[in-house]
């Protein structure tokens, strides 16, 4: 009798949701592309009178030729979410590498985000598939090395503007229709004014955090960041999770032991070398984003691109069997189930 109720309840909910998004300019399909901790994300469609009233938003998706878009509805009051809301700004967003906000709207229930719409998925569904693919884990390092330059460059230009990210996972890294990346999910985004601040809010992946903050210890954003690069490169070359706990406590345990490749190792020296240099447990022994630009195993025919953002990046802070879907993580955290195919 409550499944029956909570169904129809659900399905009321999603009749609102579509008359408002209607009202908004947007189309909503019932076709749930993803989820996470606080948001569910939904494809929807630009209507013709939308696309007449919205410059931005008709140039882009005409260039892309389609009227798709991803509506994001985060699952929090919207006095809550529309607080994180100004950590989407369109102001951090280089058109390139990162998702671009179209709109926002809210009621006294819900706030929608209205996002531009990767069509080939995340990073994490791409090795996956690649994996079954070739019959064997992770990519190829020509193909990880051409998108974690890319992804480099992303945080880069984030940290260039005084942003941290505190949540990069592959979940958080999706490819458009060229196959370039884009980085998504500012939820847990941060100003980072002085090059040395310290922060302490718990927040991230248990799988990608840097072990700073699974120990509550305050943290450098950008260190945080540069450990959860190391975690993306391993999983994109070896098809695994370099550490695999869901508790933080036991997470804390495994990753002082140290990283280990399986044997045999599917990637290069250099590159084991360039992961080996980014998880390091003390933060300021991590290689820093210039550092990490120069390495052996970025060169040579590093793109344009790269060189742009990499050169105005400022000098790093001074000492002081598949891959696993993860949930987002907030203060006090909780492990939730994998919601599809996972690194291991």
């Amino acid at each position: 009798m409550k499944s029956c109720s909570r169904r129809e309840a659900d399905r009321r909910a999603f009749v609102e949701q579509v008359r408002e998004s209607k009202e908004n300019g947007y189309l909503l399909s019932s076709k749930k592309i993803g989820s996470g901790a606080f948001s569910k994300v939904y494809l929807g469609y630009a209507t013709h009178e939308k696309l007449r009233q919205n410059y931005k938003l008709a140039s882009d998706l005409r260039r892309k030729r389609h009227s798709i878009v991803r509506a994001d509805k985060p699952e929090l009051p919207a006095q809550r979410s529309w607080r994180l809301c100004p950590r989407w700004s369109p102001a951090w967003e280089p058109l390139h590498l990162q998702i671009q906000l179209y709109e926002m709207y809210k009621n006294h229930k819900r706030t929608f985000l209205v996002l531009e719409l990767a069509s080939r998925g995340d990073l994490l569904e791409h090795v996956n598939a690649t994996s079954d693919r070739r019959e064997s884990p992770g990519l190829e390092e020509e193909e990880a090395r051409r998108l974690f330059r890319q992804i480099v460059s992303a945080v880069a230009h984030c940290h260039n503007a005084g942003i941290v990210h505190r949540d990069l996972k592959c979940e958080n890294i999706l490819l458009d229709e060229c196959g370039f990346i884009k980085l998504t999910d500012f939820g847990f985004a941060n100003c980072c004014s002085l090059k040395n601040s310290l922060m302490s809010t718990f927040c991230g992946s248990v799988a990608y955090t840097a072990p700073e903050i699974l120990m509550s210890k305050k943290y450098n954003g950008e260190l945080a960041d540069l450990w959860s690069l190391g975690v993306i490169l391993y999983a994109m070359v070896t098809g695994k999770l370099p550490f695999k706990e869901r508790q933080p406590q036991k997470m804390i345990h495994v990753v002082k032991q140290g990283l280990v490749f399986r044997h045999p190792c599917l990637c290069s020296p250099e590159c084991q070398s360039l992961i080996q240099g980014l998880l390091q447990l003390k933060p300021a022994s991590r290689l820093g984003l210039q550092q990490v630009a120069s390495h052996r195993w970025m060169l040579p025919a590093t793109s344009a691109i790269f060189h742009q953002v990499m050169s105005s990046t400022a000098s790093p802070p001074e000492p002081g069997a598949a891959l696993e879907k993860t949930a987002t993580r907030g203060k006090n955290p909780h492990s939730l189930p994998p919601q599809r195919g996972a690194l291991s």
